[in-house]
C-alpha cells in the first residue's frame, strides 16, 4: 500500500482546512495509507473525525511542529508522497533529508499568489515536483518558484443545493437571534481574526447609516479586543451583535441583507462567500486573492477595487460603496433580483466541478 503524507499548518477550521480535508476525503477509494501532520494548535483538531470518517485509511493524525522532529518521522516513515502547505518544520526538514539522500516526491498546495507567500517555499522549489495552485498564478510561481508542473484546482467542492431564505425565513432567523424583523441587516460571519479586518466592516457600516450590524464566528482574542474598541466609538454601537462562534451559522447568514467582507487578503474564494450567495444573500468583497477573478460586480455581488494585500480597505473605497449600495437597500425590488441573482451564482458555482477527480490526477504519477 502506497504512503501518502499530508503535512499542514493546522487542523482547526479555516479554508486552507478545508482544502486539506477535501484532498485527504479524496484519495478514500484509493489503496492507500494516510498521514497528517500539523504543526500549530495541538489542542484544536477540529477538522480530524471529519478526516477520518471521510478516508478509512488515515492512519495518523500527528501533531509535530519541529524540523527535527519532522526529520526523524519522515526518516523513519519514507512515504511515497508528501503533500506540504505552510508547515515550517517539514519544510526545513526537507533540505536535510535530501542531503542525506532520501529526496521524497512532494507536492506543495498553494493558496495565494503574493510574493511574500510564494517566497516561503524558496528553500524548498528544486525539491518540488509538482505545485497545485487554487487559482491561476502560474506566471507568478515561474517567476518566484520554479518550472515544475501546475495545477489548477479551485477549492470548490459538492454541496448540499441550498435553497434561497423566503421574505419569512429571514424574518424568523431575526427573531430567533433577536434582530428587528424590519430594517437593513449587514455584517460578516466566518472566523474573525487580524487578517479578515472586522473593524472594516464597521466602517462600511457607518457609511451606510442607520443600520444594523451582525458578526458571528470565532473571535481571535486580540482581534476582538480591538473590535471592542471600535464600537466603543461607534454611532452603531447599540445596533451590534455578537454571537460569536455557533454550532449552526445558518440563521446568522439568513439574517443578513448584505455580507460583508473586508480581508486584508484572501485565497482563492472563502467559503462564506458562496455560503452567503446560495442563500440568496449579495456580498461585497474586496478584490483579493482569487474573488476578483469569480465575482461578477453588480450580479449578486460588489467588489472593493482593494490596491493591495497587506493594509485595510481604504475609507473613500468604503465610501463609494456605501454609496452605492444605500440606495439599491432602500428599494425592496431592486434588492430582491441582487438576492435572486446572488442564489443562482452561488449555487451554480460549484455545480459540475470535480476538484477530488481533478486532484487525483495530479498526484496519480506517484500513486
Amino acid at each position: 500500500m502506497k504512503h501518502v503524507v499530508f503535512a499542514h499548518r493546522k487542523l482547526s477550521f479555516g479554508g486552507g482546512e478545508r482544502v486539506l480535508l477535501e484532498q485527504v476525503a479524496a484519495l478514500a477509494d484509493l489503496p492507500v495509507k494516510v498521514s497528517v501532520l500539523f504543526r500549530k494548535e495541538p489542542g484544536k483538531r477540529d477538522i480530524e473525525p471529519e478526516l477520518r470518517e471521510r478516508n478509512p485509511n488515515v492512519a495518523d493524525v500527528i501533531h509535530l511542529p519541529g524540523a527535527v522532529g519532522a526529520f526523524r518521522w519522515l526518516w523513519r516513515a519514507r512515504p511515497d508522497l508528501l503533500v506540504l502547505c505552510n508547515h515550517k518544520g517539514v519544510q526545513r526538514a526537507l533540505p536535510w533529508l535530501a542531503r542525506c539522500g532520501l529526496r521524497m516526491p512532494c507536492i506543495i498546495t498553494l493558496h495565494e499568489h503574493y510574493v511574500r507567500h510564494l517566497r516561503k517555499y524558496r528553500g524548498v522549489r528544486n525539491l518540488v515536483g509538482r505545485w497545485i495552485c487554487t487559482y491561476d498564478f502560474t506566471a507568478a510561481v515561474r517567476t518566484h518558484l520554479s518550472n515544475a508542473p501546475c495545477s489548477i484546482i479551485h477549492p470548490l467542492y459538492p454541496r448540499t443545493r441550498t435553497t434561497a431564505a423566503t421574505p419569512e425565513e429571514r424574518r424568523e432567523a431575526r427573531r430567533q437571534l433577536g434582530l428587528p424583523e424590519a430594517g437593513t441587516v449587514v455584517g460578516y460571519v466566518g472566523q474573525i481574526d487580524g487578517r479578515k479586518d472586522p473593524t472594516g466592516v464597521v466602517r462600511f457600516a457607518e457609511a451606510l447609516g442607520e443600520v444594523h450590524l451582525l458578526f458571528a464566528g470565532r473571535e481571535e482574542p486580540a482581534t476582538a479586543a480591538a473590535l471592542d474598541i471600535r464600537l466603543a466609538a461607534s454611532p452603531l454601537r447599540n445596533r451590534v451583535l455578537r454571537l460569536g462562534p455557533q454550532a449552526d451559522l445558518s440563521p446568522a447568514f439568513t439574517a443578513l441583507d448584505l455580507y460583508v467582507m473586508t480581508s486584508r487578503n484572501e485565497g482563492f474564494f472563502p467559503l462564506a462567500l458562496i455560503e452567503a450567495l446560495e442563500r440568496g444573500v449579495p456580498v461585497l468583497a474586496p478584490t483579493v486573492g482569487g474573488i476578483g477573478t469569480v465575482l461578477k460586480d453588480g450580479e449578486g455581488g460588489f467588489l472593493l477595487q482593494k490596491p493591495d494585500d497587506r493594509e485595510s480597505v481604504p475609507e473613500p473605497l468604503l465610501a463609494a460603496a456605501a454609496a452605492r449600495l444605500a440606495p439599491m437597500l432602500a428599494e425592496a425590488d431592486v434588492w430582491e433580483v441582487q438576492r435572486l441573482k446572488a442564489h443562482a451564482f452561488g449555487t451554480a458555482l460549484t455545480q459540475d466541478y470535480d476538484a477530488a477527480a481533478k486532484f487525483r490526477e495530479a498526484v496519480a504519477e506517484w500513486l
